[in-house]
């Protein structure tokens, strides 16, 4: 009971409980880009922590991507700090914050951070309570170490891009990057996590997340699968080899998914389209036998799915219990009436960009509702804010400009 003792002891005077978001208090320094790194951020963000987001004196590389509203989508609830920490003033910039800040994150390929003089071994003597996040393609550790990775690559490395694609046809990628977003919530989990043993212990931690590690954990089921059978995935397009019904189905109007996982759900599906007849077959009475006998079954569904429409179909399967959709665009998803009531799409004006549309954090907290508290920052938009607070004077902010140590906006 001590860390609640403590807690509540700590808590601000005349700040109402349920207005408290979790990292409030909590200074996240975030030297990542792109995708994963980002996302961690931003869900730190979004849950109360002052997050810097240090960038190079131009910016990320990946700013000018999507006419500029790259990085707006992906960095709300963040401040902008722009240092070069190939400068020894740019590096006192970052060190100053080091030794305040709760979580430093970065992404570059192994030993690229240590040259910069920010490595776990440096810094966490500067600051021993510091939670240390290192993203990579593959880890700390291990033969490939030193390799660079993105998502499409972490894809193919891992088999995922081997087993996605239409059925004796060419394989696919994933069309987003999966890995890339896995990654940033296993990265705020995991800092997250390395919080509450702080709590506990009075030490930070180092934090060593790769996309290889991800991509292997989401290929989960089919590693177990070839453990036990000696198969690898075959290509299916929207089905699978091992359960059936589970694919879509092209309809007089949109295409509807059908996820028939398990029996009862294979009793609901007959009852609801009332065929009794599919039902009473013993050839597909269990989903071994309607895997065994796919070429029987599957045309029958696929007849009686193209007679009708999907909004037909829909109204008979959901309300029985059935899961199932119709196969949307993202244009279809941004505007339905669910995607609004949960918040899923965000909308906000940036100045020189117009109205940037991303996505809501999906993690719904009874007693700590998300909020949009800042933009996505400029390229150094708080560079002078953030040394005021760590000692620094405007004669020096403005030696450090002058010497090109730092950019502000």
């Amino acid at each position: 009971m001590a860390p609640v003792r403590l807690w509540v002891e700590a808590w601000p005077a005349g700040i109402p409980i349920r207005k408290m978001l979790p990292l409030s208090d909590t200074l996240v320094l975030d030297l990542t880009q792109v995708i994963a790194g980002p996302t961690a951020g931003q869900i730190l963000g979004d849950m109360g922590a002052d997050v810097i987001k240090v960038e190079p004196l131009q910016g990320e590389h990946f700013r000018p991507h999507f006419g500029g509203a790259w990085v707006p989508s992906m960095n709300r609830n963040k401040r902008g700090l722009a240092v070069d920490l190939r400068n020894a003033g740019g590096r006192d910039v970052l060190m100053r914050l080091v030794r305040k800040a709760d979580v430093f994150m970065e992404a570059f390929t192994p030993g690229v951070i240590d040259k910069l003089g920010f490595g776990w071994e440096t810094v966490s003597k500067e600051n021993p309570r510091l939670v240390y996040a290192s993203i990579s393609g593959y880890g700390q550790t291990g033969p490939y170490s030193s390799r660079a990775g993105y998502d499409p690559c972490i894809q193919a490395e891992v088999g995922l891009i081997e087993a996605t694609g239409p059925r004796d046809g060419e394989m696919c990628r994933v069309g987003t990057a999966p890995i890339d977003y896995c990654t940033g919530s296993f990265c705020a989990a995991g800092i997250a996590f390395a919080l509450l043993g702080r709590h506990k212990t009075g030490r930070g931690q180092r934090l060593d997340l790769s996309l290889f590690d991800v991509g292997m954990h989401m290929m989960s089921h089919w590693i177990t699968n070839q453990g036990l059978t000696g198969e690898d995935p075959v290509r299916m397009g929207t089905g699978n080899s091992l359960i059936f019904p589970l694919r879509v189905f092209p309809t007089r109007t949109l295409s509807v998914f059908v996820a028939g996982t398990n029996d009862p759900f294979w009793r609901v599906f007959c009852t609801a389209l009332d065929r009794p007849d599919w039902l009473a077959d013993q050839r597909f009475a269990t989903n071994e036998s309607r895997v065994a006998n796919r070429a029987i079954l599957e045309p029958m569904i696929e007849q009686y799915f193209a007679e009708r429409t999907a909004e037909e179909l829909l109204d008979r399967l959901i309300p029985a219990g059935m899961p199932c959709s119709a196969a949307y665009k993202v244009s279809d998803v941004m505007q339905s009436p669910h995607a609004k009531a949960r918040g899923s799409v965000l909308e906000i004006d940036y100045p020189g960009i117009g109205p940037v549309k991303s996505a809501g954090n999906p993690i719904k907290l009874s007693d700590a509702p998300i909020e949009t508290r800042r933009k996505s920052p400029m390229v150094g938009e708080h560079t002078v804010e953030i040394m005021r607070e760590v000692g620094f004077s405007d004669a020096e902010i403005a030696g450090l400009r002058d010497a090109k140590a730092i950019a502000s906006s």
